[in-house]
């Protein structure tokens, strides 16, 4: 800490205030008594005249400049001129009586008293015109001055005068110098003290109304080397941040508790849930209207629908839907993030009350979200801006009823499911019956069938016995399956034709005729073809068969196959063409 400090302009005129004024009481007096010695010299050298109009003039002067400008030096630097003039007064009076030149030092030693150097440089200047002019005027022949009463002073004689008179006067101003350098350390420490006084003063009150509880006192440290009232305010700040912080906490973490209770009181009940909250989150966070946006429709259809709304405007969205990307609140869905508007335009919202409509000072529209899904949004309007704690606590808020909103869809989907579910598990017991009888139904087919696959199979047997040629043919003419008897007939093993067409059981001219085609043509209709038919064995020797074509058709009566029933009778027919 510094030991002194730089005084003012006004402080510098206090701290010599009392010596001026001493000083000048004093120089009442000795002024008083130059003139009246100056009257006092007029008995003897009848000089009147000189005496009392230089001394009257300079008597005029001082106190004439101190009745006009009392709060000014300048009566001062009149008064060193005067005991300059004063001196040159006795000088003249006296005939240059060389004695009277030490009141230009008596006028520089009383001087002194006002500790101002500055007070020295008038006499000063004053002494050395009147040395060198008044010397000059004399010897130039001029009787009527006197300056000394010496016959003839020489130059050198005459420097040694005004330099002995210069380093008595410079004594005298470095005297007044040093006592008023003294003077301003003692009125700076002074001061100094003063306030250090003050500032503890200062500092006690205010460290009381911090004891107090009173954080928001205002308390300016105007002083720089008051390091305790510095502290003292930043221990202010510090407290006060502190507390401030603390109440926000609080402020959200009682907001979130209200939100918890709606949650658990609503939360089975998505409409009662969503007025609640809003008429909850309104009013305590003392906004004047709100509305909650639920999120509907899958991702080519999402959009938003007003599910609550407290003191809102409904007529601003008369379906009660809002569209990804509409507007502030569809824009607010579509990129997931909170907005804050304060310069609200005239034509977006106001707010209705009993006076009439206005216009908010600040909108705030934020997501209804969690981390991985949104839900909806919410909008708030009010006249006062809001906080950041309050800010916090709204996007909290929403994550809460977002996680709720969520949760109430999910336990909805699984009622759902489990209705769903119930519904399916009874239609399965259902259908389980009626397979359980159709499973009957098919053990008795099956059985009735295995009765007549056995029966087909003792018929294929005695077929076969019997010599008749037994074919399996598909709809388009090509060989699925013979029996021996048929294989026999016609000279081929079974893998040397299955798959191939009939046509090679015919002549080629046959196979290309319209009659051939036209065979097979109602064949694939279903009609059924009979009588004795040419064919050629693998030897190409020409058999007539007699037999027919006969249609397997599946459960549906479409037909799926052809079977070809044939018996030689190439020997009948011989017998027959030779008689």
């Amino acid at each position: 800490m510094p030991l002194s400090i730089t005084l003012s302009k006004a402080e510098h005129a206090r701290a010599f205030q009392s010596i001026n004024r001493k000083s000048d009481g004093i120089m009442n007096y000795v002024l008083l008594v130059y003139f009246f010695f100056g009257i006092f010299l007029a008995f003897f050298y009848d000089t009147w005249f000189v005496a009392l109009t230089v001394g009257g003039l300079s008597l005029v002067a001082y106190f004439g400049c101190r009745l006009l400008l009392p709060e000014s030096s300048l009566s001062h630097y009149v008064m060193s001129v005067v005991f300059a003039l004063f001196a040159a007064q006795f000088i003249y009076q006296m005939h240059g009586m060389f004695e009277m030149h030490f009141m230009f030092f008596v006028g520089s030693a009383l001087l002194i008293t006002y500790r101002n150097w500055k007070l020295i440089l008038p006499l000063f200047i004053v002494t050395v015109i009147h040395h060198a002019w008044f010397s000059w005027l004399q010897y130039s022949g001029n009787r009527e001055i006197y300056f000394t009463q010496l016959d003839y002073m020489s130059l050198q004689a005459f420097l040694f005068h005004a330099g002995l008179a210069a380093v008595i006067m410079g004594i005298c101003g470095f005297w007044c110098y040093d006592l008023g350098k003294s003077v301003i350390e003692d009125a700076s420490k002074t001061l100094m003290l003063e306030r250090q006084v003050s500032n503890v003063e200062n500092n006690m009150k205010f460290a009381e109304a911090i004891t107090q509880g009173d954080l928001k006192t205002q308390y300016d440290v105007t002083d720089a080397s008051d390091e305790l009232g510095r502290s003292l305010v930043k221990m202010r700040d510090s407290l006060r941040s502190s507390l401030e912080r603390e109440e926000e906490e609080k402020f959200i973490t009682v907001g979130i508790t209200k939100i918890g209770d709606v949650v658990r009181e609503h939360g089975h009940d998505p409409v009662a849930l969503a007025d609640a909250f809003v008429a909850t989150l309104v009013k305590y966070v003392g906004l004047n209207q709100g509305a909650l946006f639920v999120s509907e429709g899958e991702a080519s259809d999402a959009h938003l629908r007003l599910a609550a709304c407290y003191a809102y405007n409904r007529k601003k969205f008369i379906d009660q839907r809002v569209e990804a990307g509409q507007g502030l609140v569809g824009q607010c869905f579509l990129e997931r993030d909170a907005i804050y508007l304060t310069a609200v335009p005239s034509n977006y919202l106001k707010i209705t009350s009993g006076l009439g409509e206005a216009i908010p000072r600040c909108v705030f529209i934020v997501p209804v979200k969690t981390s991985d899904e949104i839900a909806g949004v919410i909008e708030l309007a009010s006249f006062n801006p809001l906080r950041q704690c309050e800010k916090d606590f709204i996007i909290r808020a929403a994550e809460d009823i977002a996680s709720a909103i969520l949760s109430s869809r999910t336990t909805q989907r699984i009622k759902l499911l489990l209705a769903d579910s119930e519904q399916r598990t009874e239609e399965m017991r259902s259908q389980e019956e009626e397979m359980r009888q159709n499973m009957e139904e098919l053990q008795a087919t099956q059985e009735e069938m295995g009765r007549k696959q056995l029966e087909h199979e003792e018929r294929l047997k005695a077929l076969n016995s019997s010599g008749i040629g037994s074919a399996e043919f598909s709809l388009n003419g090509h060989l699925l399956d013979a029996n021996e008897s048929f294989l026999k007939m016609m000279g081929y093993r079974l893998d040397e034709i299955q798959g191939k067409h009939h046509r090679m059981f015919v002549t080629e001219g046959e196979a290309d005729t319209d009659g051939y085609r036209r065979f097979w043509d109602d064949l694939q209709s279903g009609q059924v073809s009979s009588g004795t038919f040419k064919r050629i064995n693998r030897s190409r020797e020409t058999l007539f068969v007699h037999g027919s074509y006969n249609i397997v058709r599946d459960i549906t009566g479409r037909p799926q196959k052809v079977i070809g029933l044939s018996l030689d009778v190439t020997s009948l027919m011989s017998r027959q063409l030779q008689a």
